[in-house]
């Protein structure tokens, strides 16, 4: 995904602003990220039981953020098929 990511400031403090391809802009939180990661772990879990559906999303968030590595090329490594839209 391609988006532009630029330094804010926001009061006394600097933020991260990301401005994605459609316009849409977003600032970055620890504590977004906490709750999302959080809720998509249990989603996770739901479908895959004894704690493997967040084990799942830990072996992802670990291989993007450390070697940069896209969903699409996760998906690719891990022979995941892509999901139909409605």
């Amino acid at each position: 995904m391609k988006c532009q990511i630029n330094k804010i400031q926001l009061g006394e403090k600097q933020w991260i602003e990301v401005i994605f391809q459609d316009g849409l802009r977003w600032i970055p939180s620890f504590e977004e990220l906490g709750k999302i990661t959080h809720l998509i772990g249990q989603c996770e879990d739901e479908k895959y039981p004894n704690g493997k559906g967040a084990e799942m999303v830990k072996d992802f968030l670990e291989n993007a953020v450390l070697t940069g590595m896209t969903y699409e090329e996760y998906c690719n490594w891990k022979k995941i098929p892509k999901r139909i839209s409605n």
